[in-house]
C-alpha cells in the first residue's frame, strides 16, 4: 500500500512539473507565435487584395452579422466571420474589404481563409489560413486551379444558399466534395457579410 501511495505521489509530481514546464514554454513563445500569426494574416490580406496599400480593422456588430448569416442558412455550427478589414489606397480611398471566415465542416476540421471583395462586389480570390484536409484530395483546395474559380465572380450576383457551388459554376474537387462544400459555404458566408457591410443584398 505504501508503495502505491509513493508511486502516486511521484506521478503527481512529474505531472505537475511537466505542466509547469509546458506552461512556461507557452508563455515564452506566446509573443513570437502571435507575431508570426500577424505576419501570416497580413500576407493573406495582401494576397487577396494586391492593390491595397493598407488595411484597417472594421468594427462589426457580431450579433447582427450572426443573424445575417443565420438568415442565409449559416448558423455558428456551419460558418462564422472571424473579422473584417477595409482595404484602402495610399490616399485613404476605400477599395473594398478583406473578410476572414471559418467554415466548421471541413473533412479534417475547421477551414479558415481570407477573401477579398472589391467595392463593386468583384471577388479577388481566397487565401487559406487553416486547412487540414486529406492529402492528395481535400488539400487540392490550395491548388490555383480550384482557388482561381472564385476570382472575378461578383458577390452581388453570387448564389449564397447552402451547397450552391455548382450554381455558381464552381467545379468540385475530385473525391473531396465535403471540402468543396466547406470552402464554398464559407465563401458564401463571406458574401453575406459583404452584403451586410455594404447594405446590399447578395
Amino acid at each position: 500500500m505504501n508503495q502505491i501511495i509513493k508511486n502516486t505521489i511521484i506521478l503527481f509530481i512529474i505531472t505537475l512539473i511537466s505542466g509547469l514546464l509546458l506552461g512556461g514554454v507557452y508563455e515564452v513563445t506566446k509573443d513570437a507565435r502571435a507575431e508570426q500569426e500577424r505576419k501570416t494574416t497580413e500576407k493573406a490580406y495582401k494576397t487577396v487584395f494586391k492593390d491595397a496599400d493598407k488595411f484597417e480593422d472594421v468594427k462589426i456588430n457580431e450579433k447582427e452579422i450572426k443573424q445575417c448569416l443565420k438568415e442565409g442558412g449559416y448558423s455558428d455550427s456551419v460558418a462564422y466571420i472571424n473579422g473584417v478589414v477595409e482595404s484602402k489606397s495610399s490616399s485613404g480611398d476605400s477599395l473594398g474589404y478583406v473578410i476572414t471566415v471559418t467554415d466548421k465542416n471541413g473533412y479534417g476540421g475547421d477551414i479558415k481563409f481570407t477573401m477579398g471583395i472589391q467595392s463593386d462586389g468583384t471577388i479577388n480570390g481566397i487565401e487559406f489560413l487553416t486547412l487540414d484536409e486529406t492529402a492528395g484530395m481535400g488539400m487540392k483546395a490550395k491548388d490555383a486551379s480550384f482557388k482561381n474559380q472564385f476570382k472575378g465572380l461578383n458577390a452581388n450576383e453570387y448564389d449564397s444558399s447552402v451547397d450552391s457551388f455548382s450554381k455558381n459554376g464552381i467545379d468540385a474537387i475530385s473525391g473531396a466534395t465535403i471540402t468543396t462544400k466547406a470552402v464554398t459555404n464559407g465563401l458564401s458566408a463571406g458574401v453575406l457579410c459583404f452584403g451586410y457591410l455594404t447594405g446590399g443584398a447578395s
